[in-house]
């Protein structure tokens, strides 16, 4: 099977409106937050950096993830979504898979860590198909944490 080619692209002044307008299918609505409010979040959370997940020239969709270990002595991704338009395609899947490439990398990075709303069955699936395994801890709000174990070679 080819792989996607996706890349991640920093969000900037430049593609910061193409990002609040990505949305997910509107049952979904109530699984993420808003591209808007991920951007707000990015910008007290100092050690998280936005991207855009672009195919070609398009951004398909969004991530926010550690760019600095965080004081839990952990990476996060802290959010991710496709838009609506581009779900089914693999694009998902490939950008998990490169934000692990790019946080194996530092040579602080041992675990990345993830959570989502408990009924997100289909993040649950992707990220699961990634490599990431349930820890049996939750958020404070419920949501299950899962996590990837980062194997140095």
């Amino acid at each position: 099977m080819k792989k996607t080619m996706i890349s991640l692209v920093p969000i900037n002044a430049e593609n910061e409106m193409e990002c609040i307008d990505l949305k997910p299918k509107e049952d979904q609505m109530n699984l993420v937050a808003s591209n808007a409010d991920s951007l707000m979040h990015a910008k007290k959370e100092i050690t998280s950096k936005p991207h855009g997940i672009y195919v070609d020239d398009c951004m398909v969709g969004f991530l926010l993830f550690d760019n600095e270990v965080y004081t839990d002595g952990y990476y996060w991704i802290l959010r991710f979504m496709i838009d609506h338009r581009f779900q089914g395609k693999g694009y998902g899947k490939s950008a998990i898979l490169e934000v692990i490439e790019i946080l194996r990398r530092k040579n602080d990075c041992k675990e990345i860590r993830v959570s989502h709303v408990s009924s997100n069955i289909v993040a649950n699936s992707v990220y699961k198909s990634c490599g990431f395994e349930e820890t049996g801890e939750y958020e404070e709000c419920g949501d299950p944490i899962l996590r990837y174990r980062v194997i140095k070679s």
